[in-house]
């Protein structure tokens, strides 16, 4: 059965969603950190300057966990947006006639197509869909996690644009506008960074998210606890944190057009998905607490942040200006300091 949703809510069920348990985070807030700032340090040399300062890289690695802190308000508008961006269960693709390389890369497209397939060939859905089981509307689909990397992406490209416009015209009147636009570039590369974050966890790629589901001929653990414990437990038992990780973490990862980075993406969910199976035969075998669980853990950490610096680097590189921009930005623009409230001039 899919995580899947949409209904009308009733009064009834509004209730009942505030209620509901949140959905399950990937690696905790201290995860998420360790992700960005193992990022940040493997930004292009030509990067902003601010970037590199102790307080941004604070400010970044504090937005990384947002919008798991989304989940701590009880509105089903924000949880029916929220909540299915943090995943993508690959195997229920297939009840669309869908799989990770045919899906469209665009959000809308993708879900006409799932509607369309489930219209055309109801044979191909498990379990029934059943909205009341899911009053928030956040179950529905196999997840967006993939469509909202790509789209904040991009938008981090835009904040990247406008910070350098604003530079390049450097006009007193106008610091503010800059402050502003260093702030929504480090509010994009956080929620980037979460989003990463999330689909280098492996359960945050498959049905099995948390404890095994359906036939299960391996006896792989069906507790509703493993996905907590690996988020943070299994961090924590091994106290792995970035002073460790910054001395082994490479930087590999490359995307080749920034302004569609489709296929890097796709790849480095698929090498996530790749590793559902060796841990829950960790977990099996109780390797996880050990060298083996740390190695793999790490692997994971490591593999996130790789991916994240390559956005970030493709990001800026793909917001290179020109004199015809900045004439632009200003003619749509029309800012003239005399417009500004007395109290702000």
């Amino acid at each position: 059965m899919t995580r899947t949703t949409t209904t009308l809510l009733t009064a009834a069920a509004w209730a009942f969603m505030a209620l509901a348990p949140a959905p399950a985070r990937a690696w905790d807030a201290a995860g998420h950190r360790m992700i960005t700032w193992l990022a940040l340090d493997g930004l292009p040399a030509d990067a902003p300057a601010f970037l590199r300062e102790p307080a941004t890289r604070h400010m970044v690695g504090w937005q990384s966990a947002e919008p798991d802190r989304w989940r701590g308000v009880a509105s089903g508008f924000l949880r029916h947006e929220n909540a299915p961006e943090h995943y993508l269960d690959i195997e229920d693709l297939s009840q669309f006639g869908l799989t990770l390389e045919s899906m469209p890369p665009l959000r809308a497209r993708y879900i006409a197509a799932m509607a369309v397939s489930r219209h055309v060939h109801p044979e191909l859905i498990g379990e029934p869909y059943n909205p009341k089981h899911d009053p928030a509307g956040d179950k529905e689909w196999p997840g967006f996690a993939l469509h909202a990397a790509a789209e904040i992406h991009a938008k981090l490209i835009s904040s990247f644009k406008t910070w350098r416009i604003l530079s390049t015209i450097n006009e007193p009147s106008r610091a503010p506008q800059l402050e502003m636009a260093k702030a929504n570039i480090q509010v994009q590369m956080g929620l980037l960074s979460h989003i990463v974050g999330d689909l280098a966890q492996p359960l945050h790629t498959t049905r099995h998210f948390n404890g095994w589901v359906g036939d299960n001929p391996r006896e792989f653990t069906t507790a509703k606890t493993f996905h907590a414990y690996i988020d943070g437990g299994v961090i924590a038992h091994h106290q792995i944190n970035y002073a460790m990780l910054k001395p082994m973490q490479t930087y590999q990862a490359v995307v080749t057009d920034a302004l569609n980075p489709w296929s890097e993406l796709t790849a480095y969910v698929q090498r996530s998905f790749d590793q559902v199976v060796p841990l829950y035969e960790l977990e099996k075998s109780g390797k996880l607490t050990q060298d083996q669980g740390k190695a793999a853990i790490s692997e994971r950490l490591h593999s996130g942040a790789d991916m994240l610096a390559a956005l970030y680097g493709s990001a800026w590189g793909a917001s290179v200006i020109n004199y015809k921009a900045v004439e632009e930005f200003k003619k749509y623009d029309g800012f003239s300091p005399a417009e500004l409230p007395a109290d702000a001039r």
